[in-house]
């Protein structure tokens, strides 16, 4: 990924293009300083360059609302379009985010409405190699203590693959998706693996444009 700056009296403005993943924390590391400058300026990041963004680079752009949320600053991205702003209604980032578009009605989004998410942890395998767990209902950061029961209850098994069942969630957005990866960290922790299975429609889409169809199992 490219970084462009232009700095004015009120503003420094970041231009970013190409592809962004975890290879570029350091190059988004200029975004985060600028965001902890005594200078107090707003910064804006043109997105109009940026043809893709994984899970990890989606983490850097929460990582910077966070910090500019703590210092009291305005962090705003503009332009996003193809399949970053794909990603980003997916996850339902502009609720969280505070992006540049278009804000009339037609374009107006909402936040989902919560509908709980359940779970149901299913026997282990014959050969005592897998636990899975079946999800239904929408993976929001409203269900991050239930989720977190999930985990926990990953915690307790001693196979060496955890599997999530996706087939009945509905919707997922990017602290779903936080949950998710969480759960990965966790399992690696416990030297298990965890694979998805079954995801669909939207959560599906959600998965491959943030490179975490790897997960997918087949």
């Amino acid at each position: 990924m490219e970084v462009s700056v232009v700095r004015s009296a009120e503003a420094v403005r970041f231009s970013l293009k190409g592809t962004m993943s975890f290879r570029d924390k350091d190059n988004f590391n200029p975004i985060l300083e600028a965001l902890a400058d005594k200078a107090g300026l707003n910064v804006v990041v043109d997105l109009a360059g940026l043809d893709h963004v994984d899970s990890f680079g989606i983490g850097l752009f929460l990582l910077a609302n966070e910090q500019a949320a703590g210092g009291n600053r305005l962090f705003r991205l503009v332009n996003p379009h193809g399949s970053v702003a794909r990603v980003f209604e997916l996850a339902n980032l502009d609720a969280v985010l505070n992006l540049g578009k278009d804000t009339s009605p037609r374009h107006a989004a909402a936040a989902p409405a919560r509908g709980g998410i359940c779970f149901h942890r299913y026997p282990m395998s014959a050969d005592g190699g897998e636990t899975c767990v079946s999800l239904s209902g929408r993976l929001v950061f409203a269900e991050h203590e239930t989720f977190e029961e999930i985990i926990a209850s990953m915690a307790q098994t001693t196979g060496k693959t955890v599997v999530l069942d996706l087939e009945g969630l509905d919707f997922m957005d990017s602290a779903g998706l936080s949950m998710i990866m969480i759960a990965r960290e966790e399992a690696e922790g416990r030297g298990q693996t965890l694979k998805l299975r079954n995801a669909r429609g939207a959560v599906r889409q959600l998965l491959d444009l943030s490179a975490l169809d790897f997960m997918l199992e087949g």
